[in-house]
């Protein structure tokens, strides 16, 4: 006998929040990778794609912190971890 909607409800959940902690993960990494090529000496993480949104596009800290995750793979799915701030 198969499972039940609550057990498939659950797996699917457990799924999601598994694959939204791995995005966060990435964004983490891509954030220090930010901090180093744009020369932010006391930013990290997520604290430097913030900061970087905000530089590049003129927006508000509050905007950049309510983007969603799909959002921010659209902004960075191009971002090029070989450019430094100098070029």
């Amino acid at each position: 006998m198969g499972k039940d909607i609550n057990e498939e409800y659950q797996e699917r959940t457990e799924r999601k929040f598994v694959a939204e902690g791995e995005m966060k993960a990435v964004f983490s990494r891509l954030g220090d990778q930010i901090a180093q090529d744009q020369g932010y000496e006391d930013l990290r993480g997520m604290d430097a794609v913030y900061r970087y949104l905000i530089d590049k596009y003129k927006w508000l800290p509050h905007q950049v912190r309510s983007l969603s995750l799909e959002d921010l793979s659209l902004l960075f799915d191009d971002y090029d971890t070989t450019k430094k701030a100098s070029s």
